[in-house]
């Protein structure tokens, strides 16, 4: 990785190329403020480039909207932490339309669950069995 500083702010680049499948990818970042950051990633073989920026709000609430210029579409993922180190995630592709949603839990005690993907209908009854989880973990 090297870095160069513009405007007085890390521009972190890296390069790489993976010879078992002959692909490059080249990765930049920019970090204006530790609440904003710019990303972008290419892959030289497939014309592949995507761009994201992240948004950190009060250190607790993440805003990350990324655009893939070969597909012309959006990704949306927001993060929340609760519970002190908990973190839930909901992601939606515009191109697949599905909606995804994530809690990652860091504790001592292994627990918690990842949902990958979701059809609209469901999402009602998981927040439902969310909090009567959060409910009878609190005994």
């Amino acid at each position: 990785m090297n870095t160069v500083r513009v405007r007085e702010r890390p521009l972190n680049l890296t390069y790489a190329h993976n010879f078992s499948d002959n692909r490059t990818v080249l990765d930049g970042t920019f970090v204006y403020d530790p609440a904003n950051k710019f990303s972008a990633n290419y892959a030289l073989d497939s014309g592949n480039c995507k761009l994201k920026y992240t948004y950190v709000h009060k250190g607790l609430t993440t805003f990350e909207p990324t655009y893939d210029v070969a597909k012309n579409t959006w990704d949306f993922a927001v993060s929340q932490r609760v519970y002190g180190d908990d973190t839930l995630r909901a992601t939606y592709q515009t191109s697949t339309r599905v909606l995804g949603l994530e809690w990652s839990r860091m504790s001592k005690h292994p627990a918690g669950f990842k949902v990958k993907s979701i059809d609209s209908q469901w999402i009602s009854m998981l927040c439902c069995w969310v909090d009567l989880w959060f409910f009878v973990s609190q005994f």
